[in-house]
């Protein structure tokens, strides 16, 4: 198999075809899924360049196809419990993208378990001039470390810059800063601080905005004060109760995202612990229904209009062979009624 791999690295499709006994041309239209070739054939020339660990060769065009219009966007399919927001910005990316006479593919992919070469395989049989890559592919996921080592022209949204990659990110420090001035102008003093996974790039934020915002009154906040979840709903609601359990002096609680808020508010009230007349909650991400909840939640929302517009202006940007570069767009406080002010 190793002497096949170098032959298939030397001669790129020429080795397929010479190893199936088929046709150059057969092979290529096989690969990049063009009408007319048998089902069958397809799948048994696909299975063996994979096998011999063939990648097509983006300066050969047979990666991207130039003049296509076709965008390729990925999206997370989760196998857990996981915030939806992102859906919001389908519309406004497909409407700045078509500003440019370019057009949209949407393409699920598995988040754990992810299939080896994808992104490569989405590529080439639809011929797409570049990529959009959704939350939360970082860089230490496969589909971003096979977007960089390709050199396709792609925006994510998790700080990944390349040569031919650039990112624009929502402003998570400064969400972070907002969402404890608010509740310190509330009167609220005692914290509590309801953390996703500790390893993100996005938690390490918006902790360290908070941080911040408190010792700028003469505030540090106590590690007792940190509680772990992981994103999802029912990781809000024990994680909320432990705290309050722990520090029962504590009057606000601040959640790195919506939907541990909204575990937090859902086993609070079970609790009998009144959101916000015994203790304020604010939200993180500024998901839709956060505006329908019980009480509606305060929280702090992406700017997910300008994000969505922005990143298209910077895969054009790319692909007019500039180099990828980094932005960040300050996010929004979006105040509702599950802060309340404290009387003391």
């Amino acid at each position: 198999m190793n002497d096949i791999k170098i032959s298939v690295a030397e001669g790129g499709i020429k080795a397929v075809a010479k190893t199936l006994n088929l046709s150059v041309s057969t092979v290529s239209r096989a690969l990049n899924g063009v009408y007319g070739v048998n089902p069958a054939t397809r799948q048994r020339v696909q299975e063996t360049a994979k096998a011999m660990g063939y990648v097509p060769h983006l300066g050969a065009k047979q990666l991207v196809g130039k003049g296509s219009n076709m965008i390729g966007v990925f999206i997370p399919q989760f196998e857990f419990e996981a915030s939806s927001g992102f859906v919001d910005m389908f519309s406004p990316l497909q409407m700045e993208l078509q500003r440019y006479g370019k057009d949209a593919l949407f393409f699920s992919v598995p988040f754990l378990n992810y299939p080896s070469n994808r992104l490569t395989e989405c590529m080439s049989s639809r011929s797409l001039e570049g990529c959009i890559v959704f939350p939360a592919f970082s860089e230490s996921h496969p589909i971003m470390r096979e977007a960089l080592d390709l050199q396709v022209p792609c925006v994510n949204f998790e700080d990944v810059v390349g040569h031919h990659c650039s990112s624009v990110i929502s402003d998570d420090r400064e969400g972070g800063r907002m969402a404890g001035a608010k509740l310190l102008s509330e009167g609220h003093r005692v914290i509590g601080y309801l953390n996703g996974p500790a390893h993100l790039r996005i938690c390490k934020e918006r902790y360290a905005g908070f941080c911040e915002a408190l010792r700028d009154s003469g505030i540090e906040h106590k590690p007792s004060l940190v509680a772990p979840g992981d994103f999802s709903g029912s990781s809000g609601s024990r994680s909320a109760i432990e705290l309050v359990n722990s520090n029962p002096d504590m009057t606000a609680l601040f959640c790195a995202n919506d939907l541990m808020a909204m575990g937090a508010i859902m086993a609070l009230t079970k609790h009998g612990i009144s959101v916000p007349g015994q203790l304020s909650i604010v939200g993180y991400d500024g998901d839709i229904f956060t505006a329908y909840t019980s009480p509606p939640l305060t929280t702090v929302r992406h700017s997910r209009e300008a994000t969505s517009s922005r990143a298209v202006q910077l895969l054009i940007e790319l692909l007019e062979g500039n180099a990828g570069r980094r932005e960040a767009i300050s996010p929004e406080l979006v105040e509702r009624q599950s802060i309340a002010r404290l009387v003391v």
